[in-house]
């Protein structure tokens, strides 16, 4: 079953290869894969894969040329084949099935072992739901698909209501240690018990010491377009958190609130990771999510691999961070 698969899993695997978002900010397809390749060698398993054909091309060769396909999870995200005006309509059985099709051609495996279905709790209560839940079925029993994962919004307080399904393998939200709404869902996850991906815990670069304001980044990286508001909170976020760890980061002197809150911090004796990512991450982690941060470099790989062997963060720490995480939901 893929949902004991996962649960011996490593608590940390690629987050949404996306070749396009890679483009983007600067890498190479070689990158990427070169980035792949490493996690694989490492241990790593889950890797989630945009819903883009060439991406799910790259996978597919990486995971058939690591010798991986008998323990790699490839979670392949299943398109919004809607109109915005229908958003609220679950997928059609026959754009469901030709998504599962194409990305079986595209990557060449055997079968998708976790498909990632964006879903909304209030498609329960939609004419369409049982003939979805039943086209999901049916692909499992070909022997399409292994597994199904919903994709959920933690701000939708009926979200948890999904965990119940028994046809869900897994389910995916956003968290990380400044994000923390999907925790309930997370909760209910490990009541059943299935896994939960933690999507975005590095919260799109904020975590990775980065984002602020006056940073560099590759002219057509989506995240030039924050505003200086925006930049100036995720480099206060940083900066408070540079106080916890041994390497500090730019950011983190980055304008005159970063530099204040960092001041304001209590460096503890001891400090327990490295860099505030490496904290993200492990954050995460102990909180019993597989943690999916984006490894299209080779570098990050590192990072994650370490992360995934670490030890649990101590009680002090993680009261520490639950401490200042009051503070910027007040904020």
């Amino acid at each position: 079953m893929i949902e004991a698969v996962l649960r011996a899993a490593p608590r940390v695997g690629a987050g949404e290869v996306s070749l396009v978002r890679a483009d983007a900010r600067g890498l190479y397809a070689s990158d990427v894969s070169r980035a792949l390749a490493d996690a694989l060698a490492g241990g790593l398993s889950v890797i989630e894969v945009a819903a883009e054909p060439d991406t799910e091309a790259l996978v597919g060769e990486v995971v058939r040329s690591s010798g991986a396909r008998d323990r790699a999870i490839v979670v392949a995200r299943v398109p919004d084949r809607g109109r915005p005006s229908r958003a609220f309509q679950p997928i059609p059985t026959p754009a469901l099935v030709a998504a599962i099709d194409a990305t079986l051609r595209a990557t060449r495996l055997d079968a998708v072992p976790l498909a990632l279905l964006a879903i909304r709790a209030d498609w329960r209560d939609h004419t369409a739901w049982a003939e979805l839940r039943g086209t999901c079925e049916r692909l499992i029993g070909a022997g399409k698909v292994l597994g199904w994962a919903a994709a959920l919004d933690p701000a939708d307080d009926s979200a948890a209501r999904i965990v119940d399904e028994p046809w869900l393998s897994a389910i995916a939200a956003p968290l990380a240690l400044c994000q923390r709404a999907a925790l309930p869902l997370l909760a209910a996850a490990a009541a059943r018990p299935i896994a939960m991906l933690a999507r975005f815990p590095l919260a799109g670069g904020a975590l990775a010491g980065g984002i602020g304001p006056g940073m560099k980044l590759h002219p057509t990286d989506d995240r030039t377009a924050l505003d200086d508001g925006t930049l100036e909170r995720c480099a206060v976020v940083a900066a408070q958190l540079a106080a916890l760890v041994k390497r500090e980061p730019e950011v983190a002197r980055s304008c005159a609130a970063a530099r204040a809150a960092h001041e304001a911090m209590r460096r503890p004796d001891h400090l327990e990771c490295m860099t505030i990512a490496e904290l993200a991450l492990r954050f995460v982690i102990d909180r019993g999510a597989i943690a999916l941060p984006r490894l299209h470099r080779p570098e990050y790989v590192r990072e994650a691999l370490a992360c995934a062997i670490a030890a649990p963060l101590s009680a002090a720490l993680h009261a520490e961070l639950d401490r200042l995480a009051e503070s910027w939901a007040t904020a």
